[in-house]
């Protein structure tokens, strides 16, 4: 979803949403609320209500059993309200963050919500873990006393890295950086994390975890991606969804589908896509979400070959639905069937806008602050026919069964108010993806003498933890001022120096003390990174930094003292090639969260080596911006060659893969590998998967990534590692241009290899 920020005391704000989650049965329990809902009252509702998320979930035949019986003691009117998504600041006093309103009930029971949200940044008053089980605990009550047949509203939120709205929780790396790490199961143990301190919350339903591929780094979402490349974006996508709902809280798969393939990396453009790269790229992960259970997809705000996705009803049905068996709640993105009328022009007015997107298969509008006007649009469209009673009904049960499958039927969430500390997971996961670039002259890892730390990254929250970090836009840019307590590098590598080691801190913005004192270090460490942004304000066209620090990389050099510099963004950023031949060390810390800088001096210190791995293609310059590890052969010349490929990255030690064999199974192909740590140091081996399908008439990838190798190993060690590849990962969709396209395993040679080693295998 896109959270808008809103303005103080305007009508116009913004929210964001959450992911799909499994629902959990509850006890019920007799809730009296009046008008005016207090703590204590709120705190008992709590107490009484759903508990732990070990429970066992609504099953979801008897959920839809229970929406069922429900529907037909529901008016018009409250139909409407159960598919209406209301933003929070309609219920809290001033229309800010503040406490819940005194006159919430009699808000609530105007729009007759069924769902509410919050925008980035957001939040109650106080904006603490307390108070945000209260005031949910409390809107609950409200919805309880006010919502017909007591049935309360779902509340949905963006917890994209930890439950990012709350300065004092955890906030992980963001899913780019969890990509590098190419372990689904680290994946899956952060998606826990975060839906533990949801419920604590009182939450149980997440606008996460990203589903879409990154293909273009220049797209401001591209760090909100777990890579590029399809199959292995699918594994993270599952481990994500099966984290979340094991614990308790629905995820949601966004955004359906094609938003990161618009052209020039623009947020909410225009995907062209064929019938092939629509399956053979952008499903995988939607599909893989699925299939681990998700119980609810957010539409994509973009369009796709010309028709916005929220009015297409071949993609939100036919594909969604009939192709991929959805069978969940589908939700929209923030306020996306106005901008059919006001931004895209496709439609006349909010009837027709309206009418369309129902039909097209969205249940629940995300329209956060003009739910008067959408539900006066929803019900002049059922009133003249053009949508469909039936076609209401099917979106309210929806609604309903999402509900009663996460046990609010039953009664409300009893959060602790308390959530978790999980700074070593934390820690463990950045250390995970931290990537080595380059390391030519051997001066990592750090050994003795003077270092001198410097950079606009080396200190600063803001830019560690990047958008979606308390504010939508990022620490320090928007409502909530808190800075989350963050492990940093500078303070890091000072408080945790080896013996020999001597390490300063100098401001960036100081150039003659600080140029001086570089001349006199022996190795210089600077931080550089982009200030903090999501979505459309996030783009980079040029995959460039900002053009001061570029000058001041530049100075250093100057100095002729050895560079390290480290990166925290959040795609490939594009060095003048006389700036990059000269570094002595470039490393890719990505977004890496609340404990990044601990990590970080770990790895540079060479505690900890450098296991991360490129989830994604590195261009040579801004125009192979695109450029991916899939990319078929096609037209005249030399095929445009990346700067490093998808899975480089190098260690403190060494590694290979041999001895690949390849043996096909019952719908699949087991692939084994000898992994190899060749070097004097311990470490993870991690090497991508790739396959070369038969030919099949149409363009295919080289070699398309479909598996990943990984193994952590002792100094010296060898180990044969096996992974299972499903068949589909090595389906041709087989159709002409301008043709309908089917999946096929063609017969003929498949041709794997991992690193410099290959098997073939005859299939079928």
């Amino acid at each position: 979803m896109t959270p808008r920020h809103p303005e103080r005391g305007s009508a116009s704000r913004a929210s964001r949403r959450g992911d799909d989650l499994p629902f959990y049965r509850r006890r019920s329990v007799a809730v009296a609320a009046c008008r005016g809902v207090r703590r204590g009252l709120a705190l008992a509702l709590l107490s009484a209500g759903l508990g732990s998320a070990s429970a066992t979930w609504l099953a979801p035949a008897a959920a839809e059993a229970r929406a069922r019986a429900l529907l037909p003691r529901l008016s018009l009117e409250e139909k409407i309200g159960q598919v209406t998504m209301a933003h929070m600041f309609r219920f809290t006093e001033g229309g800010r963050s503040a406490p819940l309103s005194g006159t919430a009930a009699q808000t609530f029971g105007t729009l007759k919500p069924g769902s509410v949200l919050n925008g980035g940044g957001d939040t109650p008053q106080p904006n603490t873990p307390r108070g945000w089980a209260d005031f949910l605990s409390a809107l609950d009550a409200v919805g309880r006393q006010s919502g017909p047949q007591n049935i309360p509203a779902v509340f949905g939120t963006d917890a994209v890295h930890g439950v990012n709205n709350v300065p004092a929780a955890t906030l992980f790396p963001h899913n780019i950086g969890l990509g590098a790490a190419f372990s689904p199961a680290l994946t899956r143990e952060v998606a826990q994390a975060t839906a533990r301190d949801l419920r604590a919350l009182n939450a149980a339903w997440t606008f996460a975890p990203v589903a879409d591929v990154g293909r273009d780094p220049r797209w401001g979402r591209f760090y909100e991606t777990f890579g590029e490349a399809p199959w292995l974006v699918a594994d993270h996508v599952a481990a994500a969804v099966e984290g979340l709902q094991g614990e308790g809280v629905a995820a949601t798969l966004k955004h359906f589908a094609g938003y990161g393939l618009a052209p020039l990396g623009l947020d909410r453009g225009n995907a062209e896509l064929s019938a092939r790269t629509l399956h053979e790229t952008v499903l995988p992960p939607f599909q893989a979400g699925i299939r681990a259970g998700a119980l609810s997809v957010m539409a994509n705000s973009g369009s796709v070959n010309g028709v916005p996705a929220h009015a297409s009803r071949s993609l939100l049905t036919e594909v969604l639905r009939g192709q991929l068996g959805f069978s969940g709640l589908l939700v929209s993105d923030w306020n996306d069937i106005d901008r059919l009328v006001g931004t895209y022009r496709t439609h006349a007015d909010l009837v027709q806008a309206t009418a369309a997107s129902v039909n097209a298969g969205l249940d629940v509008y995300m329209v956060p602050n003009t739910v008067e006007a959408y539900a006066a649009a929803l019900k002049e469209a059922v009133t003249t026919g053009l949508v469909s009673p039936a076609r209401l009904d099917e979106a309210t049960v929806r609604v309903l069964t999402f509900k009663a499958r996460l046990g609010l039927l039953d009664g409300p969430l009893a959060g602790s108010g308390s959530v978790g500390d999980h700074r070593a997971l934390a820690e463990k996961a950045a250390a995970a993806s931290f990537t080595l670039l380059e390391n030519p002259r051997g001066v990592l890892p750090l050994k003795a003498g003077r270092v001198l730390v410097t950079g606009p990254a080396q200190d600063s929250a803001a830019i560690q933890l990047g958008g979606w970090s308390v504010n939508w836009q990022g620490v320090g840019r928007g409502n909530v001022k808190d800075v989350p307590r963050v492990s940093t590098l500078a303070v890091a590598l000072k408080a945790s120096a080896p013996a020999g080691i001597t390490v300063s801190a100098l401001p960036e913005h100081k150039r003659p003390g600080l140029l001086a004192a570089a001349k006199q270090a022996d190795t210089v460490v600077v931080a550089l990174g982009e200030p903090p942004a999501a979505e459309w304000e996030a783009n980079n066209p040029g995959l460039s930094l900002p053009a001061e620090q570029l000058a001041l990389l530049r100075d250093l050099i100057g100095t002729g003292k050895p560079v390290v510099a480290v990166l925290m963004v959040g795609r490939p950023i594009v060095f003048p090639p006389e700036l990059h031949a000269e570094l002595a060390g470039l490393v890719m810390a990505y977004l890496p969260g609340t404990e990044g800088g601990a990590a970080l001096a770990n790895a540079l210190y060479g505690r900890a080596g450098f296991p991360g791995r490129l989830p994604f293609t590195w261009p040579d310059t801004a125009a192979q911006a695109g450029l991916s590890a899939d990319r078929p052969p096609e037209g005249a010349g030399k095929a445009p060659q990346p700067l490093y490929p998808l899975g480089h990255g190098l260690d403190y030690t060494t590694s290979a893969a041999r001895e690949v064999t390849a043996a096909a199974g019952p719908g699949s192909v087991t692939l084994s590998a000898e992994l190899i740590n060749s070097g004097e140091r311990a470490g993870t081996v991690t090497f991508v998967v790739r396959a070369a399908l038969p030919a099949s008439g149409a363009l295919q990838a080289v070699a398309r990534p479909v598996a990943a190798l990984q193994a952590a190993l002792k100094a010296g060690e060898t180990r044969r590692v096996a992974v299972t590849i499903p068949n589909e990962r090595l389906h041709t969709w087989v159709g002409d241009a301008f043709g309908a396209v089917r999946p096929e395993l063609r017969p003929g040679t498949y041709a794997f290899t991992v690193d410099d080693s290959r098997a073939e295998l005859t299939l079928p």
